[in-house]
Order: C-alpha cells, then sequence, then structure tokens
C-alpha cells in the first residue's frame, strides 16, 4: 500500500482530502504543522507529500526545501497547495522542487487523477533504478572475464546468449602457475589463494587491455582468448603483446618476492592460432561460452611443453606469422604434438631463462 503525507492547517480540508485519498486505497498520514512534518519525514519515507503552503508554524515551503534537500536517488512526488495562486507563487514553487501545485478548494477527482499519475511516474522511476542496479552489477561480473568493449555487446545483446556459436579465426593463449600444489602446501591454502587472486587481477587487466577475453579460470591457470567472438587482424599481435606483458609482469613480481625472500612463482604460456569453434553450449538450464578446436588443444601443448624449453612462451607459426615478433622469436625443434598428422613449427619468446627458472 503506498503512503501519503499530508500536512495541512485546516482540519476540515485535511479530513476531507484524507477520506477521499484513503478511499482509493492509500495510507494516508495527517499532519497539521511543518514542524511534525519533519519530524515525521525524519523516520519515514512517504511514497508522495501533499504540502499547504499557508502553515501556522512555519511557511509549507520549508516542508519542501527539506524534503528536497534529504531525497534519495527517486525524488519524491510533492504537491503545494494554497488558497493563492499567481505565477510568481507557482515559480517559487516548482523552483524549489513541486512536482504540481493546486488551488484550494480543492478539486479531489483532478487530485486523484494526479497522486495516480505522480506514484506511476515514480514507480517507473523505481523500475528504472532497479534495473540500471542490476546492468551496473551485470557489468561488473563480466568485466572479470571480458574486455569493456566486449561487455558492451553482451549488455547491448550484439552476442547472442542462444544455444549454438560460430566458426572464426581466433588466438588462444594458455597461462599456467607451476608447481602450484607444492606452494599451496608450503604457504597454506588460504594465503595461496589471496596471493594467486591478486596475481590474476594483474593479469586479467592485461589481457583485457589488449583486447583479450578470460574464457576459462583453471584454478592455477587461465584460458584466455584473442578474436572472440568478434576476430579482428590484430588478434594474434594482441596476444603476443598481451603474452609479453604478463612476462614482464612476472618478472617484477618474482624480483620482489626474492628481495622479500618469498617464494617465486614458475610459469608458461602456449599460444596458437587457427579456426575454432566458440559459443554457448550446454542446455537451456545451464549454459558456457566455450572455445573448442585444434587451436585451443595446441596452446595448451605448447603450454605444457615451456617446461622443456627456456622460454616463457611458446606460439606456433600460425600466431608468429602474424605478428611482428617474428623477428625476436626463436625458431624450437619441430614436434610432432599428440593428435596431429604433420609436426608443428614452434617458436619461443620473450627472454631465454636459466633451467633453473624454467624448470621451477
Amino acid at each position: 500500500m503506498e503512503s501519503i503525507l499530508i500536512v495541512e492547517t485546516d482540519p476540515a480540508e485535511g479530513a476531507q482530502l484524507k477520506q477521499f485519498l484513503s478511499s482509493w486505497g492509500y495510507e494516508i498520514t495527517l499532519l497539521e504543522n511543518a514542524q511534525k512534518a519533519i519530524a515525521h519525514l525524519s523516520v519515514n519515507t512517504p511514497d508522495l507529500a501533499i504540502i499547504d503552503l499557508h502553515l501556522e508554524d512555519h511557511p509549507g515551503i520549508e516542508i519542501l526545501k527539506h524534503i528536497r534537500d534529504t531525497d534519495g536517488p527517486i525524488p519524491m512526488p510533492v504537491f503545494t497547495i494554497s488558497t493563492e495562486d499567481s505565477p510568481e507563487i507557482r515559480i517559487v514553487c516548482m523552483s524549489t522542487g513541486a512536482d504540481d501545485f493546486l488551488t484550494k478548494p480543492i478539486n479531489l477527482p483532478d487530485v486523484a487523477m494526479k497522486v495516480q499519475q505522480a506514484l506511476e511516474r515514480a514507480r517507473y522511476r523505481k523500475e528504472i533504478q532497479a534495473l540500471n542496479a542490476k546492468l551496473e552489477k551485470d557489468k561488473k561480473s563480466l568485466l572479470r572475464y571480458f574486455s569493456e568493449d566486449l561487455v558492451e555487446k553482451i549488455l547491448n545483446e550484439e552476442i547472442s546468449t542462444e544455444l549454438g556459436g560460430t566458426i572464426i579465426e581466433a588466438t588462444i593463449m594458455f597461462f599456467d602457475i607451476r608447481s602450484s600444489t607444492t606452494l599451496a602446501e608450503k604457504i597454506g591454502p588460504q594465503e595461496y589463494a589471496q596471493t594467486i587472486s591478486e596475481l590474476f587481477g594483474d593479469l586479467m587487466d592485461i589481457v583485457f587491455g589488449r583486447k583479450g577475453s578470460i574464457n576459462e579460470l583453471l584454478g592455477d591457470g587461465f584460458l584466455a582468448t584473442f578474436g572472440c567472438p568478434f576476430p579482428h587482424a590484430g588478434d594474434a599481435e594482441n596476444a603476443l603483446d598481451a603474452a609479453l606483458a604478463i612476462e614482464a609482469h612476472m618478472q617484477m613480481v618474482n624480483d620482489l618476492r626474492r628481495s622479500a625472500n618469498q617464494f617465486v612463482f614458475g610459469y608458461g604460456m602456449g599460444v596458437a592460432s587457427g579456426r575454432i569453434f566458440a559459443g554457448n553450449i550446454g542446455s537451456v538450464r545451464m549454459m558456457k561460452y566455450a572455445v573448442m578446436g585444434d587451436p585451443v588443444n595446441t596452446a595448451a601443448r605448447l603450454e605444457e611443453l615451456t617446461k622443456r624449453y627456456p622460454y616463457p612462451i611458446i606460439a606456433d607459426e600460425a600466431t608468429i606469422s602474424k605478428t611482428r615478433h617474428k623477428e625476436s622469436s626463436q625458431a624450437l625443434p619441430s614436434i610432432q604434438l599428440r593428435g596431429k598428422t604433420t609436426p608443428t613449427r614452434l617458436f619461443g619468446v620473450g627472454a631465454k631463462r636459466s633451467e633453473t627458472e624454467f624448470t621451477i
């Protein structure tokens, strides 16, 4: 039940208005002066207020000012009423924040219509506010996994939320922390989880800053995509730029941890490009945006190979050939990866590590 505050110095006028609006199903509070009204408003928030401008203790405009000074995000509809009517009085009321001006004697059917319209507008504003709050909450959740431009496309429904997907050209990156179980046992699972969460927050920002998305968190690693669901000519370049930025960040983190006599992180990244399936899989009860295909499997296996080669990043030829990093990368022996019928040409990217560093 919606509530209305009536502040009316004339008992007969107030009683008539209260009785009439009560018959429409509204909960009515009737007060006769400004002091009681302001005290009431300090602990109650009616849905609408009707205020007489000529009260015995203070002008009704003081109540209006109090309401507007303490309004929340959804302004309360306020009507002012008076026996006097002039352009000057109306301007003062409207400029102070009144929604409408009513003259006495009050036309009760007219008041009922205006009250109903004002409350409908207030309900509509509340619904819009609730939707905006939910949108912001959804956006914050999505920003944990996708770049901001991609989140905008999701919220604008430019990206389908139905089951199914498409075959696209994209670049895939797998990142993994080495010996996570040993590290967790050494410092305790709670401290390890907190440390990893802080680290991943920084690394995810790096991915997002290069137009990538985090498709999946894998406990001690993550799968990042570049070009999903909208491919760009620079996806491979962005992926390697992100990988090199992650390498630089990890080097900084490890240098700080060494100086503090703390454990350092071993890590590796695999990057591969090609045609993949990207889309929603599952059922109407539970869906997941997934990427599948040979480049996904290849990137995962290349990340594993960083344990054998002294480079923090290993990329396939399909990725290297599309970037400016071709000249600075190091060709590695071709390997026939599991599931492949032909050998894969590999390239080491980033600063060469000592044996101790890449076998951590």
